[in-house]
């Protein structure tokens, strides 16, 4: 079963209660954190991935072939559309989303 991790703040308490019973003599030389040199970073930099893409509505017949695009926010003008070839008898389409790369 796994322990609980400490904390620094609990760590420092117990490291100044064991210096003032004398297990620790209080002139020892504390530990310094290790500066990380211009080679090293903290976080590795993010570094450029593909192409920015977005979302678009794509009305498509039975086959799955694209009949038409519109942008994200035009979703009623893309209902319209599949309402209107289906009142002309044009079969069946639906709606779904593609992520296509931004102009």
């Amino acid at each position: 079963m796994a322990r609980r991790t400490r904390s620094l703040r609990e760590m420092r308490q117990e490291y100044e209660a064991a210096e003032a019973r004398g297990l620790i003599p209080a002139d020892a030389p504390e530990r310094k954190a290790r500066s990380l040199g211009p080679t090293e970073r903290a976080t590795p930099s993010r570094t450029a991935g593909g192409t920015r893409m977005k979302v678009v509505w794509s009305v498509c017949d039975q086959g799955g072939r694209t009949v038409a695009t519109f942008e994200y926010a035009d979703k009623a003008a893309a209902e319209a559309l599949i309402a209107q070839l289906k009142a002309k008898g044009k079969g069946s389409h639906f709606l779904r989303t593609e992520k296509v790369p931004m102009a």
